[in-house]
């Protein structure tokens, strides 16, 4: 055979291997799904390849980010039909997009701070220009897009440091920019949305400054310590090790948050045995993780076999790590009052491995006398409300349109 005919085959079997993705029944627009993991599939190769060269080097993660941005263009000041023009600025020396009125308003505009998701490890304020650019245009408000740092480059709490000073500065500041600080909403996706949770919590404990008006959390993460509820259950029925956010990666992603490269916390991880027993079965393992305000028809038995052994855990592991997982820092669950946060609008995804965090901090903000909007989009997946360059599902479009919405109503 001739070389072409080899390259041929190589990458028949390459694409087939990459387009073979188990899709369940009812997840939306299926085959366009296919695709979109196929691409995470090829970056997970390329990945892999590197760790072959050099095994557990945190660089890895730096995969993840190039090869995305090589595939955007960097985001223009202003665009065709938008109101607004975007700008790279520092807020007290955090970066930040700024996307601000093209011509000056005598009246104060409402502000909203987004932070992007990513694991806190990718993903970047430019890869999210088209979505802070939208909330811009259609809330016709200054939105501020916070560029914090992440890992490995840094490690906890590092994000959450820069996300809270950033947003601190911009309220201090607010009407400088023409923003009036009564009127300033905080919204994210994935990590973003937990350090919107946070940020929201920790603004609330600040007396100097006024809490944000909203906050939009959007398939949040607000826990670390059970890592086997309905949810999780249900993805790896459906996806094992696949589709767009597995048991796997959110662990690798914790993982280099906490700074630290540890097969052995991977595996407990993965066991749901990072935690000692005996805190299991105390009453704040049950705060977090009472699968009982779960709605019923989210716990089906067919994927669901019921909550982990409480018997069954790793003292020692527990001990290593209890004091970062359980930080007010980054879990925004680790809280004890939640009374007087501000009102939220919290989006899930049916299948999504962090679905139930949505659900659970809906049930302890509104037990806690705090409005929520909580929205199930059984249908969608993990990752689907941004706007990617390739890939944009009708009903992430449904999903931006109806949060951007609610904070216009509330704004």
């Amino acid at each position: 055979m001739k070389i072409w005919q080899y390259t041929v085959i190589f990458l028949v079997i390459l694409v087939s291997y990459l387009l073979y993705t188990p899709v369940p029944d009812g997840i939306t627009e299926p085959f366009k799904y296919r695709r979109l993991v196929a691409g995470t599939r090829l970056l997970d190769l390329i990945v892999d390849a590197y760790d072959l060269i050099w095994p557990n080097h945190p660089n890895d993660i730096h995969v993840y980010r190039t090869i995305p941005r090589l595939l955007m263009k960097t985001p223009p000041e202003v665009t065709p039909g938008s109101k607004f023009k975007a700008s790279v600025t520092s807020f007290d020396g955090v970066d930040v997009r700024l996307y601000e009125p093209l011509h000056k308003r005598t009246e104060l505009l409402p502000g909203f701070i987004y932070i992007h998701g990513g694991g806190y490890c990718i993903m970047n304020t430019e890869l999210y220009d088209g979505l802070t650019r939208q909330m811009a245009d259609e809330l016709d408000a200054v939105v501020v897009s916070v560029e914090y740092r992440r890992s490995p480059d840094v490690k906890f709490p590092v994000p959450f440091e820069d996300t809270l000073k950033a947003v601190k500065w911009f309220f201090r500041h607010a009407k400088e920019y023409g923003v009036d600080v009564s009127r300033i909403g905080i919204g994210g996706d994935s990590a973003g949305g937990a350090l919107t949770a946070l940020t929201s919590q920790h603004l609330h404990d600040d007396k100097t400054l006024p809490d944000n008006k909203l906050q939009v959390l959007i398939y949040p993460s607000v826990q670390k310590i059970n890592s086997w509820g309905p949810s999780y259950q249900k993805y790896e029925y459906n996806f094992g090790d696949g589709g767009m956010l597995s048991r796997k990666k959110t662990a690798g992603f914790s993982l280099s948050y906490f700074g630290k490269v540890d097969e052995e916390f991977e595996k407990k991880y993965l066991e749901n045995n990072h935690t000692s027993s005996e805190f299991k079965k105390s009453q704040k393992y049950q705060a977090i993780t009472d699968v009982s305000v779960i709605p019923e028809e989210l716990r089906n038995p067919v994927y669901f076999s019921g909550p982990s052994n409480k018997d069954h855990g790793d003292p020692e592991m527990w001990a290593r790590i209890k004091d970062t997982v359980l930080d007010p820092r980054m879990s925004a669950m680790s809280r004890t009052d939640f009374s007087g946060l501000p009102e939220a609008f919290v989006a899930t995804c049916g299948f999504d491995s962090l679905r139930d965090d949505g659900i659970l901090y809906s049930n302890v903000l509104r037990e806690a006398g705090v409005k929520v909007k909580w929205v199930h989009y059984e249908e969608a997946f993990h990752g689907i409300f941004w706007i990617g360059p390739t890939f944009n599902f009708d009903l992430g479009v449904r999903m931006r349109k109806e949060a951007i919405e609610f904070i216009k109503q509330k704004l």
